[in-house]
């Protein structure tokens, strides 16, 4: 075998005419341009969903057990308690969410929608150790929604929220800004306020407690995490983080599966440049060959000689092209080249992407590009090993 890669490599090498040299560099850069595209665009959509993924854990909780009927303020502390006991939940605390009207500082008549999340403990996103006790109420304000308001630490902000079944007064909260938190996640930083839930619910009575949220050790284990959950309080329904926006990570799947099928379509495009190279490569070397088989090599000789170099050269380029991708998302992850404004990232959800190369990612695109480059590299390699050694040693 160590002939066979002995002479693969002088077949590339030694005294190569100038059109399998041009063939042989072509095939090359082609595989690397294509391996170094699909990493690429692979580690932009690893990068997009972490990014998603991670905004989602740190603004909603891992779980959230909600009562069809609302909870009411003395069982809260009860329920709570019984859940924090389970292992590997780090936090459980009443919340619920209401929609509300925010006054925009210099246009009041243009009161602008928020929602209200308002949570027994504050959350660690917001900064604040604790909620303070007595008036004014303080909270926390997304970056998106305070720029866009026109206020900020230290200002008060005003709260229209929903009236109380059978009345027509809205009642308002107005607290004071003691923190702006920024989450990378758009909804959160547009949208969100974050407050004290006794203070709202003082504010207006006529408000329930939607349920209890529920942060664990490690944010992929909700589905254990789930079972004892539903087993210790049975009333609520309990739902985590990849649950509730389930669409919006299968839809990422399937474009990133969509990407790499298409993309692996230009690779074995290129790799069809290893089979013109392996032609021309048989043309030039074919006296060689016939010598070969005069000297006793046979047909499976010269056909693993043949296929052996152009896996060596396609390999060579799947080689440069996965460290040439690999280092190109370094760079692009340093530098922060993917960044979006504030009209943009209400499309895409976050404000900028990290390249983030998986090792299963990268393991797929490696794989899969040797193997077009070895399918590539053994039919030309056949149709040469069959050719008439006396034909061969007769050509000039």
């Amino acid at each position: 075998m160590m002939l066979d890669v002995e002479l693969a490599l002088r077949f590339l090498k030694k005294r190569a005419g100038l059109l399998l040299r041009s063939t042989a560099l072509a095939a090359m850069v082609g595989i690397a341009l294509a391996t170094m595209a699909l990493i690429i665009t692979l580690a932009l959509m690893a990068g997009y969903q972490q990014a998603i993924a991670g905004a989602l854990q740190q603004g909603n909780a891992h779980l959230v057990g909600f009562a069809p009927l609302g909870l009411e303020r003395n069982e809260v502390a009860d329920v709570s308690r019984s859940i924090a006991t389970i292992d590997g939940i780090t936090r459980a605390e009443a919340v619920t969410y209401i929609a509300g009207l925010a006054e925009v500082k210099g246009d009041p008549a243009r009161p602008q929608p928020v929602v209200l999340k308002a949570v027994a403990a504050p959350p660690g996103f917001t900064g604040i150790d604790e909620w303070s006790v007595g008036p004014p109420i303080r909270g926390a304000i997304g970056q998106g929604l305070a720029a866009h308001l026109g206020v900020g630490i230290g200002d008060r902000l005003s709260v229209q929220l929903p009236p109380a079944p059978g009345s027509w007064v809205l009642p308002v909260v107005t607290f004071e800004i003691i923190d702006v938190f920024s989450l990378s996640f758009s909804e959160f930083d547009n949208r969100w306020i974050v407050v004290p839930l006794d203070a709202v619910l003082e504010a207006a009575p006529g408000l329930s407690i939607a349920g209890i949220e529920v942060e664990l050790t490690d944010p992929l284990a909700v589905d254990k995490a789930r079972i004892a959950l539903e087993a210790a309080q049975p009333s609520l329904v309990f739902t985590d983080w990849r649950e509730m926006n389930r669409s919006l990570f299968a839809a990422l799947r399937w474009q990133t599966l969509s990407l790499f099928v298409v993309l692996t379509l230009v690779v074995a495009v290129a790799s069809f440049q290893v089979s013109s190279a392996l032609i021309v490569l048989a043309i030039d070397k074919r006296r060689t060959a016939g010598m070969l088989q005069a000297l006793g090599a046979t047909g499976g000789r010269i056909w693993r000689i043949l296929t052996i170099a152009g896996i060596a050269l396609g390999g060579a380029g799947v080689a440069i092209g996965a460290s040439l991708g690999v280092a190109v998302c370094a760079v692009l992850t340093a530098t922060r080249t993917i960044r979006f404004p504030e009209h943009l990232a209400k499309v895409y959800l976050v404000d900028h992407i990290a390249f983030v190369v998986t090792p299963l990612h990268l393991a797929a695109v490696v794989g899969v590009c040797f193997g077009l480059v070895v399918c590539a590299s053994a039919w030309p390699a056949l149709q040469s090993a069959r050719r008439d050694p006396a034909a061969a040693l007769r050509a000039v």
